[in-house]
């Protein structure tokens, strides 16, 4: 099989069971499957949501994986505990669309996710040049201490020159100037 799959079971619910997709959910769930394979979405009631609690779904028409929600414990943010997929990825991208993929491990990994499939392209600068650029003022992560205020930067280039420069004596002016007793 193309997906990695070994066995492949069919299941056929008695006609008259009053939840045909409950039976075969309990047969999935009694071989411990690790995917349930329907020829459309119509198959499940068009609730992949039902299926996806426990195990990943595929359509053949149209051909589409629905990956298994995992419950998350505690903080949506954290790294997920299993490899993304890209439509999943996709999903946490829009799902955590207000926060920064620097301080959301989850929407980390879906970036890097869709940057290895190719459908992201990282920008060359960082998001504090392109604010820079646009004259937008960047807002700073939680935590981080702001840039200080200080000289600007002619006044500091004049600095390190005349430190640099060999010609200048470093010693202060008091020291430099010659004593009553020498001359």
């Amino acid at each position: 099989m193309q997906l990695g799959y070994t066995h492949v079971y069919t299941v056929r619910p008695p006609v008259d069971h009053a939840d045909p997709i409950g039976y075969g959910l309990g047969i999935a769930a009694g071989l411990a499957v690790d995917a349930l394979f329907v020829w459309d979405l119509s198959t499940v009631d068009n609730m992949p949501s039902r299926v996806c609690e426990m195990f990943d779904l595929e359509t053949v028409c149209p051909p589409s994986t629905w990956t298994a929600s995992v419950p998350t414990i505690g903080d949506p943010h954290t790294h997920p505990d299993h490899p993304l997929t890209e439509s999943e990825s996709r999903r946490i991208m829009q799902q955590h669309i207000g926060c920064r993929a620097l301080s959301c491990p989850r929407k980390a990994s879906a970036y890097s996710c869709l940057v290895r499939a190719g459908k992201i392209v990282p920008p060359a600068d960082t998001p504090r040049e392109r604010a820079a650029a646009r004259g937008v003022k960047f807002q700073p992560r939680p935590g981080e201490v702001p840039a200080l205020s200080g000289p600007d930067l002619p006044t500091l280039l004049h600095v390190l020159d005349g430190l640099t420069d060999p010609d200048t004596d470093t010693r202060p002016l008091p020291a430099r100037l010659p004593s009553s007793a020498d001359s």
